[in-house]
């Protein structure tokens, strides 16, 4: 006699609570693969970000090291300083040869920080070249980019905050910080705030470096001293003057306004009329043609 075989299995109640613990864990499985996964992307896309920007200073700093005075009678080897956008000529590589009467094939430089997202902030580069011989009028439009005036545009770094929720860190500040005007300036910094995640961890991050510049063009300094020496002979004294670059300074002289023959450092002028007042002039130049002047008044005793 055969005996019926048991039929055991898994009722349909078992087999719908299975899959539903089944389908819930192979979601979570999932979540924690998608959070890694975008986690992992965020972090190269991170990491590609600060090398670009680490990229665009050193480009920045070599551009600026090699950079040219607009001409031998400007100071400073800047043409534009402002916190969010810096202008500047630089010589560019002769493999192109040269262009036209531009025989130094000296360009322009602009780069500027566009703010139309403030959680995203973009750093372009501008570029204008020229076949004569000096430099056109440095463009005035304030746009960043200024497609009308400069050739070429490039995006360089995405994801900078510097003004972010209204805060004002200068993407460029200068030195020394006395500076007036951009003759004066001698160093530059670049800092650059980095936020993919703005409100998220891990947080912003900050690349900065400071440029010195060595090619500007400094004017002198100009002082003298005026001394009677009686009978109304005055001695005049230019050794006092200075220039920051070494080099030997040529001396003009003006009493009252009149050019004095003499171009030599110190000199004396003829005898003057007593109980008068003179308005003594003295100008100094370098080589270059950079200038400066003093002036002094002395009554003659």
């Amino acid at each position: 006699m055969t005996l019926a075989r048991a039929q055991g299995g898994f009722t349909l109640v078992e087999m719908v609570a299975a899959m539903a613990i089944s389908g819930v864990l192979f979601g979570a499985a999932l979540s924690v693969l998608d959070i890694f996964q975008s986690d992992s992307r965020l972090d190269q896309l991170r990491n590609e970000t600060q090398d670009s920007a680490r990229s665009t200073i050193d480009a920045l700093a070599r551009q600026l090291r090699n950079g040219a005075a607009p001409s031998t009678l400007t100071a400073g080897a800047l043409e534009k300083a402002g916190n969010y956008s810096i202008v500047f000529q630089t010589i560019e590589a002769l493999g192109s040869g040269v262009k036209g009467a531009n025989a130094s094939n000296a360009i322009r430089i602009r780069y500027c920080l566009n703010n139309s997202v403030p959680s995203n902030e973009v750093l372009w580069k501008q570029t204008e070249s020229w076949l004569t011989s000096s430099a056109p009028p440095l463009p005035t439009l304030g746009t960043c980019p200024d497609t009308l005036d400069y050739e070429t545009s490039t995006q360089l770094v995405q994801h900078i905050v510097n003004r972010i929720g209204g805060q004002k860190r200068p993407l460029f500040s200068y030195g020394p910080a006395s500076w007036s005007s951009v003759g004066q300036i001698t160093s530059v910094a670049a800092n650059i705030y980095l936020d993919l995640n703005p409100g998220k961890q891990p947080g912003e991050s900050q690349l900065t470096t400071t440029i010195d510049l060595r090619n500007e063009n400094q004017p002198p300094t100009a002082s003298f001293t005026a001394v009677e020496l009686g009978s109304g002979v005055v001695q005049l004294n230019a050794s006092q003057s200075t220039d920051p670059d070494g080099l030997a300074l040529t001396y003009k002289w003006w009493d009252n306004g009149e050019q004095l023959n003499s171009t030599s450092q110190e000199t004396e002028t003829k005898k003057l009329e007593l109980a008068s007042a003179h308005i003594f002039k003295l100008e100094v130049t370098t080589p270059s043609g950079l200038a400066s002047s003093a002036t002094t008044t002395l009554v003659i005793k």
